[in-house]
């Protein structure tokens, strides 16, 4: 994620006062360190200078963050500069304290773009939720800025095989499926990783009793979106008698927390085959206590 055209590569585990000093040329006084804070919205705000902070409080304009969905997702931060600020470095250390990015421009440019997140990355490499800090060294110019970002990827509902008209058209010919609706109520993008089920449907079909299934799936902030979770149930099953079966499952995703629920299935046999639907509501397990919608 480090830019092509930067000089030689820093470790990535630096910090913040390491990162000011490798860009910075070797900085005397580092301030505001600790006092990290920022807007929800991903836009910086009450910059900590290690000069005068009338210079450093105008050095940025913008930080936006963009969602790529595609097919493969990211997120690119979008940053634009003030147009005296001479700003030549810009940096950005994650919550880990970890070097996500750092790019060289000309002192005379004003806007600037990189990846910060995308499928597969390892949490210690992309930007993670909460406090993140963006540095930008200039010719007159060196200063930390908070910056938080924020997801919340929630769980609104469950479908079963029977409501196989909610899915894609890609995803109807095959009622074998479930399907997860969720729902990003936070200000920034997140990427649906997997669930991660026990004794979920058919999982003795795959000859064990936890399945992962991968999602791969960018929700934009606001947005309301359905996941097909289609390998839970193998192609061929059948099933002798009826019965039920409570499975734990937990929703994973890039930049919220995890979300387990419990939701029961019902079995039923069919001409060489097993049916399956759905029984009763799903539940979320909150720590210590359960909420059932």
């Amino acid at each position: 994620m480090t830019d092509k055209n930067s000089q030689s590569a820093v470790s990535t585990c630096i910090d913040r006062r390491g990162l000011l000093g490798a860009v910075g040329g070797g900085m005397a006084a580092l301030a505001g360190c600790s006092n990290i804070g920022g807007s929800s919205n991903g836009t910086a705000s009450e910059p900590t200078a290690t000069q005068s902070p009338s210079s450093k409080s105008d050095a940025l304009k913008s930080l936006t963050f963009e969602p790529k969905p595609d097919t493969s997702p990211q997120i690119i931060a979008h940053v634009e500069l003030a147009e005296d600020s001479r700003i030549t470095q810009i940096g950005l250390i994650n919550g880990m304290g970890n070097e996500v990015h750092r790019a060289f421009i000309s002192a005379n440019e004003t806007v600037a773009s990189f990846l910060v997140a995308r499928i597969g990355d390892d949490p210690s490499k992309r930007i993670t939720r909460g406090e993140n800090t963006l540095v930008l060294v200039g010719e007159e110019t060196d200063v930390e800025i908070p910056v938080t970002y924020s997801a919340s990827l929630e769980l609104r509902g469950v479908i079963g095989p029977d409501e196989s008209d909610e899915f894609p058209p890609s995803h109807r010919r095959n009622r074998r499926h479930i399907g997860l609706i969720v729902e990003n109520t936070g200000q920034h993008a997140d990427i649906a990783q997997k669930v991660v089920s026990k004794d979920g449907p058919h999982t003795e079909a795959f000859d064990k009793t936890t399945h992962e299934y991968d999602l791969d799936s960018m929700i934009k902030p606001g947005e309301r979106k359905l996941l097909p979770v289609r390998n839970y149930l193998a192609e061929l099953f059948e099933c002798s008698e009826s019965y039920t079966r409570e499975a734990s499952m937990t929703l994973q995703s890039a930049f919220s927390e995890q979300v387990p629920f419990t939701q029961t299935f019902s079995y039923n046999p069919t001409e060489n085959s097993c049916s399956l639907s759905l029984k009763g509501n799903y539940t979320v397990v909150e720590q210590m206590e359960t909420k059932t919608p």
